[in-house]
């Protein structure tokens, strides 16, 4: 990835992210049956990983991974959902939107995964769609894994995680979450380390807590959001909180499998 510290490679891992992908989750419900009790709702969501539109997938990672050239609306909508992020100015630090060229190189200068609609065994199974607005119902949201620190730290890796505003309350970022923190290792990263979470980003504070995240350190004024001034539409100063994950003395937890 490009960063301060220039472009970082990722680690060299020998295991294949075939043994986690695709992974299946159920969305969450609000059935319940008739003695009141929640229904537990067959898995009818995907994960993914996403190639961008130049990369060049071999036969094996072609099982696992959608095609950013063959599915290049899917990455217009995530880039759409992505901008809509930017432009509430509450969560993430750009100031400005990304075009497609920005988007693809910040994205996807790690590994990038996607959460979609349906119950599917292979990538290839995933029909094309005709322009992104037609993903708006199936695109749930998506994250990146990439270094946060180069050379003797690149052992360290940062997520960046988007839920689609369309697709809120159905227990997505949880999902995500747990995801994530199967991943990490079989790429190969020791660590994972959370930069920026806005102490203003109550649900992502309350979800890195209850997946069991370390908090390792608090940056005063960290970020200037909009809606956090003395009006709610003027923009001011809040503090971040930094998440940590030693994969090496913190076991993720079996559950996290469903």
């Amino acid at each position: 990835m490009s960063s301060a510290y220039g472009v970082i490679a990722r680690p060299i891992s020998g295991q294949s992210l075939s043994t986690a992908l695709p992974r299946h989750a159920a969305l969450r419900s609000n059935v319940t049956n008739a003695n009141g009790e929640a229904v537990h709702a067959t898995p009818n969501s995907t994960l993914f990983r996403i190639a961008s539109s130049k990369e060049v997938l071999d036969s094996s990672s072609q099982t696992y991974t959608l095609s950013g050239a063959t599915h290049a609306t899917l990455i217009d909508a995530m880039q759409q959902v992505f901008n809509e992020e930017i432009e509430r100015g509450d969560t993430y630090p750009q100031e400005f939107i990304l075009d497609a060229s920005q988007f693809e190189n910040y994205f996807f200068s790690g590994d990038s995964f996607v959460l979609i609609k349906g119950h599917y065994q292979l990538a290839t199974e995933v029909d094309q769609r005709k322009d992104a607005k037609d993903w708006q119902k199936d695109l749930l949201g998506f994250f990146y894994i990439k270094p946060n620190f180069p050379g003797r730290c690149s052992h360290i890796c940062n997520g960046g995680f988007i839920v689609n505003s369309h697709q809120r309350g159905l227990g997505i970022g949880s999902i995500l979450g747990k995801a994530f923190l199967k991943i990490v290792p079989i790429i190969g990263y020791k660590a994972s380390m959370f930069n920026l979470v806005f102490v203003s980003n109550v649900a992502s504070i309350k979800l890195w807590r209850r997946l069991g995240f370390r908090e390792i350190g608090r940056v005063p004024k960290a970020g200037r959001l909009r809606g956090q001034g003395a009006q709610d539409e003027t923009e001011g100063y809040v503090d971040a909180i930094q998440f940590y994950w030693d994969f090496e003395t913190m076991p993720v937890p079996a559950e996290y499998d469903a």
